[in-house]
């Protein structure tokens, strides 16, 4: 007999008296999404393992490769734009050390800001169409509407910053050492607000897909990286007045401190892009076939 359940603002609550699959606890009245009050494993397990067809269809979204690419884009789109960002910070923290001029780094630096801000753009486009009311309003309500426009608007935000950076660097007043400065000041608050809420978007959506590792660890992942990249972009902001007001070597030590923050970043958003990976898949193609629990 299929479970019975009606709905919450939180997801799907259990109606019917189901067994939790590790401990044994009565699990009615919890919501379907979350975990066991006894022993922590995640309700939808205990659901599926019930033998329940009925269950299988949750993981179904109404438009998978739109919902899938949408996962892709939320953590891919930050990774990309955190790389090629980087390397122009990187490359002037390397010059600085040896003594060598930072006239590469700059020509390698703004042109990043520009196709970053594409990539970003394009990121929020589709996360957008991928979790719309119009195609897929089960994942939509699912991960909660407010964390969709959340991610949506920053990311567009984020991307918007660094194409206005690009097009600043272009004319000549703005042609000196205090624009990356802005230009990464600027990014800090879309930034973090994408991906804080990217990481409790993604693990709605990854329990809902039977990726329950991935969901969890994404998420883990996702709130890690937020602290990592406003502490590194505060640091690369804040060394230039280090090093005006305390010590010059005291402003490189912020400056690189600032870098391996940033590659802390770059190794979390790649973390988070292989969960995402997984549970783009488990999007596309569910983990429980419906005809085999029959």
């Amino acid at each position: 007999m299929p479970l019975r359940t009606h709905p919450s603002d939180d997801g799907p609550v259990l109606d019917a008296h189901l067994a939790c699959a590790r401990c044994r606890y009565d699990l009615a009245g919890t919501h379907v999404l979350r975990r066991c009050p006894e022993c922590g494993l995640e309700v939808m397990a205990s659901v599926v393992a019930s033998g329940d067809p009925d269950a299988a269809g949750l993981a179904r979204a109404e438009s998978p490769r739109a919902a899938s690419t949408a996962v892709l884009a939320l953590s891919l789109g930050p990774f990309v734009a955190v790389v090629l960002q980087g390397s122009g910070p990187a490359l002037r923290v390397v010059d600085s050390m040896v003594g060598r001029g930072a006239s590469f780094p700059a020509q390698v630096e703004r042109p990043s800001w520009l196709v970053s801000g594409i990539v970003l753009l394009v990121a929020a486009a589709l996360v957008a169409r991928g979790l719309g009311a119009r195609r897929n309003p089960t994942l939509r309500t699912v991960g909660g509407p407010r964390r969709v426009t959340a991610v949506a608007g920053g990311l567009a935000l984020w991307g918007a910053v660094l194409v206005a950076g690009f097009v600043a660097s272009l004319a000549a007043p703005m042609q000196s050492n205090a624009l990356p400065v802005l230009v990464l000041a600027a990014q800090l608050l879309p930034a973090c607000v994408a991906l804080a809420v990217a990481g409790p978007l993604a693990g709605r959506i990854g329990a809902l897909s039977r990726a329950y590792r991935e969901a969890r660890h994404g998420r883990q992942s996702a709130e890690l990286v937020t602290v990592t990249l406003a502490a590194g972009i505060t640091l690369w902001v804040a060394a230039p007045g280090i090093a005006a007001v305390a010590n010059p070597d005291l402003g490189d030590v912020a400056a690189a401190f600032g870098i391996f923050l940033l590659a802390l970043t770059v190794l979390g958003l790649a973390y988070l892009v292989a969960n995402a990976w997984v549970i783009a898949a488990a999007l596309r193609a569910p983990w429980i076939d419906p005809r085999r629990l029959q």
